[in-house]
């Protein structure tokens, strides 16, 4: 098939089937039609030259021609002229002398005029074609009708009308677009004439057929991205989309305008008149799609008037319309136009159409700053430099919302070069703006030549405000590309501007001076331009301090302080109207109410997700998705984190950058987390290609977490350490968990003295590295292996229980999991009075729970640790037998078996009977099914069930469920909306539980005297019972079983029982 003919499938069917009619019965009149280029004569000549070949069938052509000196009948003349060459000598005269003597004024032997010879000639010519489609089909095809006169169209349809049942078929080719003009001569005929044909209209081919027509004509195939930009340039004319294609093949840019294309559009302007082709002008500068009124203000046009011009375009094919907007056809109609406008004419345009937009900008028109951006520029000095540049600036923080961070540079880069030197202050503002981007793209060495010169013209100012501000700034940048040292060199320069004197006292948060190593010069500069800011009311300045401060304070010990200060300044992004900043310091307070084991970082966080889905911008989405991925990873709900951390692939590109810095490390600690050693394998390997810094850590710690030793150097101290102090700061948390496992793997007691010490500083805390990526466990956790590694059990117990309480409080499931698998450990190790029991609860417990949560390490981890079963005495397993069947109970003992109905006191008994030689608090058989309660009974006197604290925490559980359950049935979330429900009918009930009279708390002490009463009571009421029935078993039992605060089951010998 043709290259041109890509597409045409159903138009050469339909030719092909006219063709065949006309060879077997009769013929008629086939029009193709559509747009110079879009290959009218290439699906003509391919069929015809198909019959051609086939034989018998004689094809003759004829073509309009655009000129003033062509004689009537052009068309007609050619084609005849064929006839008598092609056809043989018997066959012309046969045919001739039928048609008369008309026939010579179209073959230049004869003239005349008036309507009579008019009539002649046609009936001469419709006589010749019959006479020859008697002899054998005939096809004629007369091209370019559009050019015709009105002559030749008339013949045409005297032709059309007087041979339909010969076999003779017409097939004519003309632009309809053309043709369609008010003032074309031709306009009134040949709609008359298409009523009596078979139409096909060609159009424009589709972005994969355009793809295709590119690969045939210069045997390469272009990429989607290509082939979209393609497609709206040449709007699929296969003409266009050819000479698109050579020019992309040799090298040249696809926004190059071939010669005969440029032709081609003028052609087609030309048919317009000037004040059209004007107002397409300014069209041209708005750009491809564009809105009618906006239009008119540009151009100066009243509406009316650009409502008319308007129409002749799209009558002509150069736009399209819908509703109050257009577009042009062919984005080449639109650069040829642009092209054509001169200098002056271009700005003055550009101008017009910043304060046009303005006037019709329409709300939530997200496209609108980037093209106010556009014409600001361009516009060049016929616009204020001052607007441009707040007009670019607003284009670049629109696009950085967006996550769009090329295009945010593009516009920092013009704003910068529009602003020039008058402005020094704003100048080093907006490079500041800019190489946070570049930072952001990852082109770091870039993003350090743009702070170099912002901090040359910031030193220049003498404004040591300003100099501090870049200091902080540069503090906080990722160092790779500094090869100059810029970073400390400026902070230096602003300790000397900002601090002269004595070290400044408490802010007014009452946080003093922090000790946190290198963070004291720059909290100190931090600290001035804070105050200078709220002095002066700079909430920019005051913005940037306080997000200094949370970088500089990053430390053990200062998660409280970080809370403050991004309180602070969620408030002041408020007043900023900085959405992004509010909630990226809202992601800052719940890492830190996280790092300081307070269960109210799920409000935080919570009210941070849902903030971020209200606003709906893709750079605070990515936030939100981000901190959920990590946060359900945390919780152990990680088919949800996965499909977060896919999503937050997708939102931050395909190229290296800062998030995907970060994702990396993200990817390895879930999959870590999970055990799944080789998909963590795996995401180390990809950030080492990546460069990262810290790789050996992963390292380290990836092979400790498969009970390995790692190899090499004391990576928590050498390896991949950076000169990058916010960053080490940042990753102090993973070496200090390195060192920790590293040592106890090592059981060296300087080691592990050497650990704890570095340890001290988290105790309370949980190690949080990578200002939250990565949630490293409690602190009691690896204190607690450690312990365990030095054989100090009841210190590692004591630990370990309390890393378990606070994974438990902040609903870290998979950290609850491996803190008590060290803990069922260390009190096998211990082995003291009922250790055994409990770890074997315990590992039961957490296989059945790490099984469910998928952490298949850990359920191995348990089952290896279990004890082995004692061996059985060889007895009967029927016994001795205490089973519960529905209200019945079956008890056998010395071979005597009985049946009791259900009582609550054989509950209680079955219980006991089940940890023999463990005491068992009367609470916890009182209140089976709380055992929190039941614990907390056991370990306190007459303290409250629930102190303030605690009640708190519950309401704020309900809260936050309460929203949860809304959230989940707005999104239409059954499931999740009942799994919610479940959790807050529990929460209630225990509260129910933990309450007195009118709702005054319920002392454990209470509860503890009540339980022993009642459980008492109903035991010995159960032994009374049994004595009618089965005295040997009340017998055993009474003296076996003893009851109080505390129930024990303690035979004198060893007793096995089914139960």
């Amino acid at each position: 098939m043709d290259t041109a003919l890509i597409g045409r499938e159903h138009s050469v069917r339909m030719l092909r089937s006219r063709l065949e009619r006309a060879r077997a019965s009769h013929g008629g009149l086939v029009l193709v039609t559509g747009e110079a280029g879009i290959g009218k004569t290439s699906l003509v000549r391919s069929a015809v030259d198909e019959e051609r070949e086939r034989g018998g069938m004689l094809v003759v052509r004829g073509t309009c021609w655009d000129s003033d000196s062509t004689p009537g009948f052009w068309p007609w003349t050619q084609a005849v002229r064929s006839l008598r060459r092609g056809a043989s000598a018997g066959e012309w005269e046969e045919a001739a002398t039928a048609a008369g003597g008309a026939l010579s004024v179209l073959l230049g032997d004869g003239t005349g005029t008036g309507e009579a010879l008019r009539f002649e000639l046609f009936d001469a010519v419709t006589t010749l074609l019959t006479v020859l489609s008697q002899r054998r089909p005939v096809t004629v095809v007369l091209e370019d009708l559009h050019w015709a006169d009105a002559a030749s169209l008339s013949l045409l349809e005297f032709t059309a009308q007087h041979t339909w049942f010969e076999r003779l078929l017409v097939i004519g080719t003309y632009r309809d677009v053309e043709v369609q003009r008010p003032d074309h001569p031709l306009r009134p005929l040949l709609p008359r004439l298409a009523a009596k044909a078979t139409t096909l209209a060609l159009t424009g081919l589709t972005p994969p057929q355009v793809a295709e027509l590119v690969a045939r004509t210069v045997g390469a195939r272009p990429d989607a991205a290509m082939t979209a930009g393609m497609f709206a340039r040449t709007g699929g004319n296969p003409y266009f989309v050819e000479e698109t294609a050579r020019l992309w093949s040799a090298g040249q840019p696809v926004a190059a305008v071939a010669p005969g294309v440029r032709a081609v559009v003028h052609r087609r302007l030309a048919l317009l008149g000037q004040p059209a082709v004007r107002l397409l002008g300014a069209a041209a500068v708005l750009g491809r799609r564009f809105e009618r009124r906006t239009l008119a203000r540009t151009a100066g046009t009243p509406e009316a008037v650009t409502t008319g011009l308007l129409g002749e375009a799209v009558a002509a094919g150069l736009l399209e319309s819908s509703a109050d907007a257009y577009v042009f056809t062919h984005d080449l109609v639109r650069e040829t136009l642009y092209d054509g406008l001169a200098e002056d004419r271009l700005r003055h345009l550009h101008a017009a159409a910043v304060r046009a937009l303005r006037d019709t900008a329409g709300a939530g028109d997200r496209a609108r700053p980037t093209d106010l951006a556009r014409h600001a520029y361009f516009a060049g000095p016929d616009l204020d430099a001052d607007e441009a540049v707040d007009i670019l600036v607003a284009a670049a923080r629109h696009a950085v919302s967006r996550l769009a961070s090329e295009e945010a540079v593009a516009h920092y880069r013009r704003a910068l070069e529009r602003l020039g030197t008058g402005d020094p202050r704003r100048h080093v503002l907006l490079a500041l703006d800019l190489g946070a981007e570049l930072q952001l793209l990852g082109e770091h060495e870039r993003s350090w030549l743009v702070y170099e010169d912002a901090a040359a013209l910031a030193s220049g100012t003498g404004d040591a405000g300003l100099v501090g501000r870049v200091a902080l700034t540069l503090h906080h940048a990722d160092g790779r590309g500094d090869g100059t040292g810029l970073k400390t060199r400026a902070l230096r320069e602003a300790h000397r501007a900002l601090v002269p004197g004595p070290r400044p006292a408490a802010d007014e948060s009452g946080a003093g001076p922090v000790d946190a190593p290198d963070a004291g010069p720059v909290d100190e500069v931090a600290r001035r331009v804070v105050a200078a800011a709220r002095a002066a009311g700079d909430d920019d300045a005051l913005h940037l301090g306080l997000w200094a401060r949370l970088h500089a304070v990053w430390a053990p010990g200062t998660a409280a302080q970080r809370v403050h200060v991004a309180g602070e300044l969620m408030e002041v992004s408020r007043r900023r109207a900085d959405v992004w900043m509010e909630h990226l310091a809202a992601s800052m307070r719940w890492v830190a109410l996280l790092e300081q084991d307070d269960p109210r970082f799920l409000r935080q966080f919570s009210d941070m997700v849902a903030g971020a889905d209200a606003c709906g911008l893709p750079r605070t989405s990515m936030i939100s998705v981000i901190d959920r991925s990590v946060v359900y990873a945390f919780m152990g709900r990680f088919p949800e984190a996965d499909d977060l951390l896919a999503q937050t692939l997708a939102l931050s590109g395909t190229h290296a950058n800062y998030y995907q810095y970060f994702i990396g490390h993200h990817r390895w600690a879930l999959a870590l987390l999970q055990g799944r050693f080789p998909e963590a394998e795996q995401a180390h390997h990809a950030m080492r290609e990546q460069d990262h810094l810290y790789t050996q850590v992963l390292a380290g710690i990836t092979e400790l977490e498969q009970d390995a030793t790692p190899h090499g150097p004391a990576l928590w101290s050498e390896g991949g350490s950076s000169d990058d102090s916010v960053l080490e700061r940042g990753i102090a948390p993973l070496r200090v968990r390195l060192q920790s496992q590293s040592a106890a793997a090592s059981r060296d007691p300087v080691s592990c003295e050497q650990a704890h010490a570095v340890l001290e500083p988290y105790r309370g805390q949980w190690l949080v590295s990578l200002f939250g990526w990565d949630i490293g466990g409690p602190a009691a956790l690896w204190s607690g292996v450690l312990h365990a590694a030095e054989e100090r059990w009841e210190a590692a117990v004591r630990d370990l229980t309390t890393a378990e309480r606070s994974a438990d409080r902040l609903h870290a499931r998979p950290w609850s999991v491996r803190a008590r698998t060290e803990l069922a450990r260390a009190l096998l190790a211990r082995a003291g009075p009922d250790d055994t029991n409990r770890a074997t609860t315990l590992l039961r417990d957490t296989e059945a729970e790490a099984r469910e949560l998928g952490m298949t390490h850990i359920v191995e981890r348990a089952r290896r640790l279990l004890p082995s079963p004692t061996p059985r005495p060889q007895v009967s397993q029927a016994e001795r037998e205490f089973v519960r069947n529905g209200a019945v109970w079956r008890l056998r003992y010395a071979g005597r078996t009985v049946h009791v109905p259900d009582a609550k006191g054989l509950a209680d008994l079955h219980t006991l009977l089940g940890r023999p030689g463990q005491e068992v608090p009367a609470v916890r058989l009182l209140y089976p099914d709380s055992a929190h309660l039941a614990a907390a009974a056991g370990a306190l006197g007459s303290d409250m069930v629930l102190d303030e604290e605690a009640k708190t925490r519950y309401r704020q559980r309900l809260e936050l469920l309460d929203e949860e359950i809304d959230r989940a049935a707005v999104r239409g979330d059954g499931h999740t909306a009942t799994e919610y429900g479940r959790e807050r009918e529990a929460l209630l009930a225990e509260l129910h539980k933990a309450a007195g009279l009118a709702g005054r708390s319920r002392r454990l002490g209470d509860e503890t005297d009540r339980a022993r009463k009642n459980v008492t009571a109903r035991i010995r009421d159960t032994l009374r019972r049994l004595r009618d029935h089965h005295p040997e078993l009340a017998s055993h039992l009474q003296a076996a079983v003893s009851t109080g605060a505390m129930c024990r089951y303690a035979p004198d010998r060893e007793v096995r029982w089914r139960l």
